[in-house]
């Protein structure tokens, strides 16, 4: 089971991205937050992908308090814009040259705000293509001189882009990031830090966005705590 395995506090999610890059190792790395595990709980190639390649943190408050609940012990809550930002200011301090793939950015802004902020940018492709061009892009994202991938695609999509990455030759760090990118960026706005901290930036974004989120907000929420509790009630998670 997944929570078994989630990564739960920040310096342990970064000294892997630092370690493999250090040792020239493979890594996926993804993040669990309620809505990846209602899809976890349902999509059964998702479920063997994140079981078997990857490995994940937790990502939300809903996720905190589930393994909270499940476990019974001290853990720390990681936020996953925040997570992601601290991993890309490592690679910038570094000068650690990198591929980015997520976004329907224009070429010319990327360019510009990669710039702006220090990213040693080779490559980037959006997210938005058609599933029959994601071999031609892999192929040609591989001939790249890096070994470092950040993926924003929405799950399980990057998840899955992100594993075909991997079967190309030489090691890779892929690290899939969801709509992180937007808000790096500055091409889409979060809420408040006030917002984020008692933990309803998801209804800051069902009003913003409520036509793409209400089903994972106002549906998935409840399905979610009802799948904890059943776990809790079973006594699968030790």
């Amino acid at each position: 089971m997944i929570l078994n395995k989630v990564l739960a506090n920040p310096s342990d999610v970064l000294n892997k991205v630092l370690n493999s890059l250090d040792i020239q190792e493979s890594l996926l790395l993804t993040y669990l937050n309620q809505h990846c595990f209602n899809i976890y709980s349902s999509n059964d190639d998702y479920k063997k992908l994140l079981d078997t390649k990857f490995d994940i943190y937790q990502a939300d408050l809903g996720v905190f308090l589930a393994l909270k609940i499940l476990l019974n012990k001290k853990i720390n809550r990681i936020d996953a814009t925040a997570m992601n930002k601290l991993i890309l200011d490592e690679l910038i301090r570094g000068k650690i040259p990198l591929v980015i793939v997520g976004g329907n950015f224009d070429y010319k802004f990327i360019q510009d705000e990669t710039r702006k902020r220090g990213i040693n940018l080779v490559a980037y492709n959006t997210g938005y293509f058609e599933e029959t061009q994601t071999d031609g892009i892999i192929m040609e994202l591989s001939k790249k001189k890096t070994s470092v991938f950040i993926v924003g695609m929405g799950v399980p999509k990057q998840e899955f882009f992100a594993e075909k990455l991997l079967r190309m030759p030489d090691p890779k760090v892929v690290i899939c990031v969801g709509n992180f990118l937007e808000f790096y960026f500055g091409t889409k706005k979060r809420a408040s830090l006030f917002i984020q901290k008692i933990g309803m930036e998801w209804m800051f974004r069902l009003i913003t966005e409520p036509g793409r989120l209400w089903n994972r907000y106002l549906i998935g929420i409840p399905l979610f705590i009802f799948r904890i509790l059943k776990l809790k009630f079973e006594g699968k998670i030790t």
